[in-house]
């Protein structure tokens, strides 16, 4: 049966409000009642468009990589590939200080939270740091070749360290609520960097 428009607008409610919830308290700790109560749809119709709370959850995370890899592709800019990453990055981090720094990073804290225990939710958190670690890897690598980055340290393992930087950048905020942090994160990556 297909989906009418105010299905579809109905189903996007329930994803993102699902996901502030989900940002906020984790999935464990949310509870069905919780995201009826918060997107003030019925039991019944949360079931119609999805058939468990776990595949909701698959279907919060579907949907913010898919919003995830908009923003980061829109947040690749500057005038040459090291300057792409790190404005990338202080991008990120410009949507933690927005957030007053609640919340954090919702695949850093999934990662935290389900994927020892559920392969699927591993599975999309790894689809997410890899494609992230090759954007970036491909952009340091141009910058390796033009010569404008001179790290002794390989595009993939520079990619990577970066994606776990801004990741630890986001918890250590999260916990201490200081625009601090972020700051001596985005020094130490523009030295690595080069920038």
């Amino acid at each position: 049966m297909p989906v009418t428009v105010k299905g579809e607008q109905t189903r996007e409610h329930i994803l993102k409000t699902s996901r502030k919830i989900l940002v906020a308290q984790g999935f464990h700790n949310t509870s069905v009642s919780e995201i009826i109560s918060a997107t003030g749809v019925k039991k019944g119709n949360l079931y119609y468009y999805f058939a468990s709370k776990e595949e909701l959850g698959l279907a919060v995370l579907e949907d913010a990589k898919v919003e995830f890899f908009l923003f980061l592709d829109k947040s690749l800019s500057g005038p040459d590939p090291v300057a792409k990453v790190i404005n990338s990055c202080q991008a990120i981090f410009n949507i933690q200080k927005k957030n007053n720094f609640v919340g954090g990073c919702l695949f850093g804290n999934t990662a935290l939270e389900m994927t020892d225990s559920n392969p699927e939710f591993a599975s999309v958190i790894q689809e997410v740091f890899d494609l992230w670690t090759k954007k970036l890897e491909d952009l340091l690598l141009s910058a390796k070749e033009s010569g404008r980055l001179n790290s002794p340290i390989p595009p993939r393992l520079l990619a990577k360290t970066v994606v776990a930087t801004v990741e630890g950048a986001l918890m250590m905020s999260r916990v201490s609520k200081r625009e601090k942090d972020l700051r001596d994160f985005m020094a130490a990556v523009k030295s690595l960097l080069g920038g």
